[in-house]
């Protein structure tokens, strides 16, 4: 064990359940004591009833200041408590012993009793005989002994259940930064897709300005504030429906038509039942802006993007492809698929994959696969 303070010693047990286990143990006490002398038939044992009530609510008293002394130890190491428990176990047996030996021998010893001598079997006069050899210190010391792990019992469960629920609390604690980590890596990938697609395109609008293309600047300009607009307004973290990001890859492809009037081409096939399915927002965004940058922009003749989606039983497929002349390798690498398959990763774990390489016929395609979920977003 360690010496330094644990999740353990600083659990709380809520004082209404410390307490309950507590009357609970007595209650348990007094019932298997009271139940033991009707089934043995001892002498006497109904005169004892009230006696043996008294003394359990003593019992109680004394366990609930050891509860009250562990629970001041709740900042210290678990060694510290253990070794507290044995020691308070001890003084609470001791003070309950003399409790019980006042209150039996002295106090209240019934001298009724003595009229049931001759109803008393010889093995237990002879027990009485050899009790009545003993001093007060003696027989107080062996009963202790006797009720020490009675109450070492419920100091050993009262750890128990601290030690049991800073588990369960260090459970929470762990699953919630790990939730907070992964909210946080996803929202680190999410902002890394706009600042390189801003950068993009506050360039072509500056070629277009030096070229004397106003209308298309301003056109571009006008597109680029409603795409981040739209695109901004969402929780990064979250999913949104697939035909929301379809209409945002439109509004950005609408903006590249401009940079490449003569080059671009796009095409949308979305099945009317994917459209409902959720994707991480942004998703497509680094994928068709690889299209544009590594297949439309090198090109020399018009080059089709094509974005298709349907679902396959339990999956969502979505592909983005270009029939431009990447070479081989160049997209796989880049930083955008990287995104991708890492927003993936931290949102689906090994339940999503994502293909990416050249067509044998030319051009690239990606093939995503996510589970199908239509809620949440």
């Amino acid at each position: 064990m360690s010496d330094t303070p644990t999740n353990a010693s600083r659990f709380k047990v809520p004082p209404r359940i410390a307490l309950l286990s507590i009357v609970g143990f007595w209650v348990f006490y007094y019932v298997s004591v009271t139940l033991r002398a009707w089934i043995m038939d001892y002498p006497g044992h109904l005169q004892m009833l009230d006696n043996r009530a008294w003394v359990s609510l003593f019992g109680i008293g004394f366990t609930t200041l050891m509860y009250l002394a562990l629970r001041s130890l709740e900042q210290r190491s678990l060694r510290v408590r253990v070794a507290a428990a044995f020691l308070f176990a001890a003084a609470t047996s001791t003070a309950y012993s003399t409790v019980n030996y006042l209150s039996f021998y002295v106090v209240d010893p019934r001298p009724e009793m003595e009229k049931l001598d001759a109803e008393k079997s010889e093995t237990h006069k002879a027990q009485e005989k050899r009790e009545m050899k003993k001093g007060p210190a003696s027989v107080i010391a062996d009963n202790a002994i006797h009720w020490y792990f009675f109450n070492l019992a419920w100091a050993i469960f009262y750890l128990a259940l601290s030690y049991a629920g800073a588990v369960r609390a260090s459970e929470r604690e762990t699953a919630r930064l790990r939730t907070a980590a992964q909210t946080a890596e996803l929202r680190a990938l999410r902002y890394q897709v706009n600042p390189h697609f801003l950068f993009n395109t506050l360039n072509s609008i500056s070629s277009l300005v030096m070229t004397g293309r106003r209308e298309d600047a301003e056109t571009m300009i006008l597109n680029l504030s409603t795409f981040f607009r739209t695109s901004l307004a969402a929780e990064p973290t979250e999913d949104v429906p697939l035909a929301d990001e379809i209409a945002l890859q439109r509004l950005y492809l609408e903006i590249e038509a401009i940079r490449f009037p003569q080059r671009l081409r796009s095409t949308f096939d979305i099945a009317p039942d994917a459209e409902r399915a959720c994707v991480p927002g942004l998703l497509l965004q680094p994928l068709i802006e690889n299209a544009i940058k590594h297949g439309v922009a090198p090109a020399r003749r018009p080059v089709e993007v094509l974005v298709r989606a349907w679902i396959d039983g339990a999956w969502l497929v979505v592909e983005v492809i270009d029939d431009g002349e990447a070479v081989q390798g160049q997209q796989g690498t880049c930083v955008g698929l990287r995104n991708v398959r890492d927003r993936l990763t931290v949102r689906f774990g090994d339940a999503a994959s994502i293909d990416a390489g050249p067509r044998p016929e030319g051009g690239f395609a990606v093939t995503i696969r996510i589970p199908v979920t239509t809620h949440g977003c």
